[in-house]
């Protein structure tokens, strides 16, 4: 009988082929998902905007796009560092996400919910790492739907240089607010024409281009803030051609579906010149190096991953049970209307109506003198709320429809016991009818004429576990010419209307 010999030495001593990476990697991806499960309202209100919103809908790609950018350049061997640097940015984005939160923020929840994703790499993989993807990381920061606020000024830039340059051209034009008149007819600047997709657009490109192509931050930096401004101008210049087109063919081109596919074409040669640019002062990229001591797993990986763990799960509690915990309070069956002496109370103007969607009550009504009238509607709520704010784009003057904002003035107004400068919007609506609209905001008695200013006193009310009840007042007049009539006639009421605490207390039970 002959023995079989069977020679297993490469099997037992087969080398162990697993990245020190792996665990850490797991570990972070279990963080991210702890962190969207924990603060999902957050992460959820993104996805959503994202899949709603043609101008954030590449929010889905953001994440993929920076881990490409990770693999691309960063080290394959990579030491770990502290986890100090990441904490911080951890402990920032929490304090600032519970802040947002409390203030009904969302861009300022979202940018702290991304940092906590960044700080929670951070803390992970260690300082040196942190610094290696900082580039990419920091791109993470366009899944954040931002742009909205600067909307208007946008429009205002794109309206006057269509102006300036239709000036400049020859051609009989005039602006008023957003609103451009040249022989062929009124041009709206809109906000879908305020530039906002594109600049963003460009400015991602700019950003993988430059972390690819540029080896300092400040050419990179420089980069970006070029690609805006081209953005910016760009869209400046699409606008006076569409415009000049259709004044010298009398709306025959570039009206309708025709400017979308003329502006989109326009804007493919600017992100191609943009390019163009950028290659000609491209550094000569060296391929990263392997660090010295080669590959290093973070140590103490279940410690650092339990702090991280912490942090997240002390801003999620401290958000149910302080921020967000229940409010019981009962709305007024009904609202009695301001009295101001001197003024004959009428039915509300039924062409015109302040937008307030989610009041618990409303109440509106038109109020004459011997000299003018203005309009009121007043919007009350029992407590600020998800989907209930006070001070948010959905409480309006204008309606989107009939009624647009045309643009904004500031003047000082006296109201309820305070003058100071206040915002009035413009707006422009049916047969051509203007009004000028001063919009206010309570909140447990205390009037604010700056919506930031509101957003503050409602945060540091929300942080102490405190949900007072608040409200809108919006007080319009119609002028023809010049809003100066308007607001003589704005300025006549608030002066003799009662103290808002005066008619709190006639509608709210002590």
């Amino acid at each position: 009988m002959t023995a079989a010999v069977i020679d297993d030495s490469q099997d037992s001593e087969a080398p162990d082929t697993a990245s020190p990476w792996t665990r850490p990697i797991a570990a972070y991806a279990c963080l991210a998902a702890v962190c969207i499960v924990a603060l999902h309202p957050t992460a959820l209100a993104m996805a959503k905007t994202w899949a709603t919103s043609s101008s954030y809908i590449h929010g889905f790609v953001v994440a993929p796009v920076a881990l490409w950018m990770i693999m691309t350049r960063s080290r394959r061997q990579l030491s770990s560092g502290s986890i100090l640097p990441g904490l911080l940015i951890m402990c920032v984005g929490a304090l600032l996400w519970l802040m947002g939160r409390a203030a009904s923020v969302s861009l300022v929840e979202q940018i702290a919910f991304v940092s906590l994703l960044i700080g929670g790499a951070g803390v992970l993989f260690g300082a040196r790492t942190l610094k290696d993807w900082s580039f990419p990381l920091a791109f993470l920061f366009f899944m954040v739907p931002f742009g909205e606020i600067i909307i208007p000024p946008l429009q205002m830039i794109t309206a006057t240089s269509v102006v300036a340059l239709l000036s400049i051209s020859g051609g009989n034009v005039s602006l008023d607010g957003f609103f451009i008149t040249t022989p062929a007819g009124v041009f709206e600047v809109a906000e879908a024409c305020a530039g906002l997709n594109f600049m963003i657009a460009a400015t991602m490109v700019a950003a993988v281009f430059a972390y690819l192509h540029f080896e300092s931050w400040s050419k990179r930096i420089a980069f970006l803030l070029f690609a805006v401004g081209v953005a910016i101008l760009a869209n400046g210049l699409r606008a006076f051609l569409i415009i000049a087109v259709a004044t010298l063919t009398k709306n025959q081109w570039t009206i309708g579906p025709d400017h979308l596919l003329v502006g989109w074409l326009f804007y493919a040669m600017v992100l191609f010149a943009l390019i163009s640019v950028g290659l000609k002062y491209a550094d000569t990229v060296r391929q990263p190096q392997p660090e010295a001591d080669g590959a290093q797993a973070p140590r103490y990986l279940i410690t650092r991953a339990g702090i991280a763990l912490a942090v997240i799960a002390i801003t999620a509690a401290y958000s149910l049970f302080v921020i967000e915990r229940p409010v019981v309070r009962a709305a007024p069956s009904s609202l009695t209307l301001l009295n101001a002496p001197g003024w004959r109370i009428l039915p509300p103007p039924g062409n015109w109506r302040a937008s307030l969607p989610d009041a618990d009550r409303k109440l509106a009504a038109t109020y004459a003198s011997p000299d003018t009238n203005v309009y009121v509607s007043v919007g009350y709520f029992t407590h600020e709320r998800r989907d209930a704010e006070i001070v948010t784009y959905a409480n309006r003057a204008w309606d989107g429809d009939y009624w647009r904002k045309a643009g904004g003035a500031s003047e000082v107004v006296y109201l309820f016991g305070q003058s100071a400068h206040t915002e009035i919007s413009l707006l422009t609506g049916p047969e051509r009818r203007r009004l000028a609209v001063v919009t206010a905001y309570w909140l447990d008695g205390e009037v604010y004429v700056k919506p930031w200013r509101m957003k503050l006193a409602q945060m540091k009310a929300r942080l102490r576990g405190d949900n007072p009840a608040g409200g809108v007042i919006m007080v319009a007049a119609s002028y023809h010419l010049h809003r100066e009539q308007a607001v003589t006639a704005i300025r006549a009421f608030t002066v003799d209307v009662e103290p808002l605490q005066t008619w709190l207390n006639r509608n709210i039970a002590p």
